[in-house]
């Protein structure tokens, strides 16, 4: 029901048109329609999944390798001076279409691209109990005796509503891209 109405699974299908730069069998690319910069792609599975927990291994390692593919063309195509690779897991986290996607957003010197956080303080002793309860978990879901969660709030996550092209605005000044020759 859920790929039914998602976005991003419509876009794999063909349904919705998008710019897309690879088009494989199971991983696709395509540029965002809301982009941080020129050439920010969105990097996806053809199937529905919606959390990084539940994404296959071997699917995970064809998304990375597109992700790097993309990565690359983005320096090389556009003079990127560097590339944030940015995935979103949960609506909280600002996952805005419940479909795995990675963001591959190109960086350019004096870009107005902003990812930011206020550092928090940790008392005495946290890091260490946070460290050793994570590594616990994480050997646990790794030797594949616990039953991993697959994402314990998504039922107290209202999905967000389906995300439709921006209307066209008012005519503004192209962006010029100027490629760096090594």
């Amino acid at each position: 029901m859920a790929e039914q109405q998602c976005l991003f699974c419509k876009i794999a299908a063909g349904q919705v048109k998008s710019a897309v730069i690879y088009n494989g069998p199971e991983v696709m690319a395509f540029l965002d329609i809301r982009p941080a910069n020129p050439g920010h792609a969105l990097v996806i599975p053809k199937v529905h999944v919606p959390y990084l927990p539940q994404l296959p291994d071997e699917l995970n390692a064809k998304l990375l390798q597109l992700i790097k593919v993309i990565t690359q063309a983005q320096i090389e195509a556009l003079g990127a001076e560097g590339v944030n690779v940015i995935q979103n897991n949960g609506a909280i986290a600002g996952q805005a279409v419940p479909h795995i996607h990675f963001h591959v957003i190109p960086r350019f010197k004096d870009d107005k691209v902003v990812l930011t956080w206020d550092p928090q303080t940790m008392k005495e002793g946290q890091a260490e109990e946070i460290q050793k309860r994570l590594q616990e978990k994480a050997a646990e879901i790794a030797s594949g005796e616990a039953p991993q969660e697959m994402h314990r709030h998504a039922e107290e996550q209202k999905p967000p509503p389906e995300e439709k092209p921006e209307e066209p605005k008012k005519k503004q000044k192209p962006i010029k891209v100027k490629p760096r020759v090594p």
